[in-house]
């Protein structure tokens, strides 16, 4: 059948009588279409003073120095819960207490202040334009399986264990079996579900066991964990475990530290997203947390996203009127410029959680299209040098992630926050679970060459949802600033004084002090 091309249909000019559509066939009647097309149009048509009007509703915030442009006047509401708080520059955290007439201002500038990259693992930092989730299954298996033989043996090493031999080997004496913990459901782990599998070369070839754990006292084990275990397996198809051994700590860098008590001590304030609160854009506590810096021109200044949420309302809502990428380099240009008269280092690490930025982990650094002085891009995670300080920085709620998973006994185990950090120090990774939550991407070769610890940091920045803290954990000063704005209300930040340590002593935890403060 010949299909028929259609007329234009502007030359058909409908008309409607009743429900019956018709067109129009004399001159009269076309006239008539024409008033009433002219007609609607003139209904239509958009105000000449629109944009004049939607301008002066969206200024009807006082504070709109980072606030993006937006369709929607709520949007650049300010949050009432926000501006009628009374617990501002409370602290509600402390680590240390400064000397007698110190305060958190720094004095001056450090004129040989040097920030960059951490190299002692020889591994180049993750680039910008870096190509994700192209790796098959067999890569990823791969990647598993030379962590549990490379971490598996240096656990051995570490506690003077023999020689790892075949899990589903009969073994009615005590052997040494090494591997990774896995679930055998899909579901929570539990003490009744727990699996060892072995690595795919000898001695295991990849074979799985339950794993027994009623003999052992105490254990903390989560996905992916890799461990040794020592145990009997009486009839071949379950190791009943006696001891767990998942330690394999690096010690602390041996890289001389560059302080000097002439400049005095070295001032860091570290934030973390979001940095808006729920119910607005207008980036109140960003903008707060700036003029603490302008009044205090820290040393370093260590904001970890995200900066702009793909999980905040506005956003799902798509109530922006400015692409992602302009809102955030607006965000940028304003901060820096901002800060441009002080000396402070301001780094940015990104978050998989950026709207704007790439939704896989580990992250790779902000692009920009503009420069700035004293502006340091990071990738997530992040080891940084600052004066042989190394800094080990996530954006990344990692111990949230393991607390979802985790399977301790006793239940009621003391300080579970530090032994979800102890994990990460342990394993020698800032993120050592396995499989992640299905929400989060992980590129498994990424995650090989750039989450493990050569080293285990002097300072660990670890933001989460869960409660802030400040711990020492086998040496490394540990920081949980939680986030700068909390649902409506504001958050938290933290703020450290590291003063020179003496060359022989690695830890620099008895060298701080900190406080967690409300912003």
């Amino acid at each position: 059948m010949a299909w028929r091309r259609l007329r234009p249909r502007h030359v058909l000019a409908p008309c409607r009588r009743g429900a019956r559509l018709v067109f129009a066939s004399d001159s009269g009647q076309r006239e008539q279409g024409r008033n009433r097309v002219e007609k609607r149009s003139a209904e239509c048509h958009t105000p000449e003073d629109y944009g004049v009007k939607r301008q002066t509703t969206a200024g009807r915030s006082p504070r709109m120095t980072f606030s993006p442009a937006s369709f929607s006047p709520t949007v650049s509401t300010p949050s009432s819960n926000y501006s009628t708080r009374t617990n501002a520059g409370q602290t509600v955290a402390e680590w240390g207490s400064l000397p007698p007439g110190a305060t958190w201002a720094a004095r001056s500038s450090i004129p040989d202040l040097k920030v960059c990259n951490f190299s002692g693992h020889g591994q180049a930092p993750l680039s910008t334009d870096v190509r994700y989730l192209y790796e098959r299954l067999t890569t990823k298996a791969c990647v598993l399986n030379d962590v549990v033989e490379w971490l598996g043996k240096e656990i051995c090493l570490r506690h003077n264990l023999d020689e790892p031999d075949h899990l589903k080997k009969l073994h009615p004496e005590r052997f040494v079996g090494i591997g990774h913990v896995c679930c055998d459901a899909n579901g929570k782990l539990n003490h009744t579900a727990v699996l060892l599998e072995g690595a795919r070369g000898h001695p295991s070839f990849g074979i799985s066991v339950p794993l027994k754990l009623a003999s052992v006292p105490s254990y903390a084990l989560f996905p992916g964990q890799v461990v040794a275990v020592e145990g009997t397996n009486p009839t071949g198809e379950v190791l009943v475990a006696e001891k767990v051994y998942c330690d394999a700590a690096l010690p602390l860098p041996s890289t001389p530290l560059r302080l000097s008590t002439a400049n005095g001590p070295l001032h860091v304030v570290v934030a973390s997203g979001p940095f808006t609160q729920s119910d607005t854009m207008t980036y109140q506590p960003l903008e707060d947390l700036i003029m603490y810096v302008q009044q205090h021109q820290p040393h370093i200044l260590i904001l970890i996203g995200p900066f702009l949420d793909a999980l905040h309302p506005q956003v799902t809502a798509g109530l922006l009127a400015q692409s992602f990428t302009e809102i955030f380099e607006n965000i940028v240009d304003t901060l820096m410029r901002t800060l441009a008269g002080c000396h402070t280092e301001v780094i940015l690490v990104p978050s998989s959680r950026d709207v704007h930025h790439q939704p896989v982990y580990p992250t790779p650094p902000y692009v920009l299209r503009k420069s700035y002085p004293r502006l340091h891009l990071l990738p997530d995670p992040a080891l940084l040098d600052i004066n042989g300080i190394v800094f080990g920085i996530t954006a990344t709620d990692v111990l949230k992630h393991i607390t979802r998973e985790e399977v301790v006994n006793p239940p009621q185990a003391p300080d579970r926050l530090g032994r979800c950090v102890s994990h990460l120090i342990n394993q020698r990774s800032m993120y050592p679970l396995y499989p992640p939550p299905e929400d989060f991407n992980v590129d498994m070769e990424m995650w090989d060459d750039h989450t493990h610890l050569p080293v285990t940091p002097h300072v660990l920045v670890l933001p989460s949802d869960l409660r802030y803290f400040l711990k020492n954990i086998n040496g490394s000063f540990v920081v949980n600033p939680d986030r700068l704005a909390k649902g409506s209300a504001g958050g938290t930040f933290a703020r450290l004084s590291i003063k020179p340590v003496l060359e022989e002593d690695r830890s620099i935890a008895k060298s701080i002090c900190a406080q967690v403060v409300r912003i």
